[in-house]
């Protein structure tokens, strides 16, 4: 295959994620076609057959870009940083934030997934996707166990900690993405680190 082949094949392929990531955003994987893909894509079902052979290997390939890519801008923007670990925490929420930004669509399918897995869901998708979620829990709960260590948050379970920063990111994340214009990253950011260290209480009792 010749350069120029390939290229066109890496276009129609990166066309055919996006197109399924909007499809696969709007409803469950059960309920999804691979019709509605292709229709999404403007192209043929052999077409859209040529990539991805079936829907599942259609989703995984949709769910691990995305996951690689957050994986890989969290390195990015952590490498070198030995400040707060709250700060690096909000660092990561930065990342998150930034990813789904251009790409709404994306976050009800992560979130979706990500609830499986930490509920410890027996799902088809395991493999690379599980490792990398798996990697990033490990990340998110080290710095609350550094934050526990340094006495910046109450003593409480990291794992419970992590899960709960990921938690209140998913919701300023979904407050976000209805507001019009849509919010930007850095004020979804603020919101979620501050109901975490703060909490939402005004001081009065219940």
């Amino acid at each position: 295959m010749n350069l120029r082949r390939e290229k066109e094949r890496r276009q129609r392929r990166d066309v055919l994620l996006e197109a399924a990531a909007r499809v696969f955003g709007r409803k469950p994987f059960d309920e999804a076609t691979m019709q509605e893909v292709a229709a999404e894509a403007e192209i043929g079902m052999q077409g859209l057959y040529e990539h991805f052979p079936s829907k599942q290997e259609l989703y995984e390939a949709i769910m691990q870009a995305r996951a690689e890519a957050f994986h890989l801008r969290a390195d990015a923007a952590l490498a070198g940083r030995d400040g707060s670990p709250l700060e690096r925490i909000a660092i990561l929420a930065q990342v998150y934030a930034e990813g789904f930004r251009d790409r709404p669509f994306v976050l009800p399918t992560f979130v979706r997934d990500r609830v499986q897995f930490d509920w410890g869901f027996d799902t088809r998708f395991r493999g690379r996707l599980g490792e990398i979620y798996q990697s990033e829990r490990d990340r998110l709960k080290a710095l609350v166990q550094e934050a526990l260590d340094l006495g910046l948050v109450r003593p409480m379970d990291p794992g419970f900690l992590a899960q709960l920063a990921m938690d209140v990111l998913q919701a300023s994340l979904h407050h976000a993405h209805h507001q019009e214009p849509m919010e930007e990253p850095g004020p979804c950011v603020a919101r979620a680190m501050d109901c975490l260290l703060r909490g939402i209480g005004s001081g009065a009792r219940p």
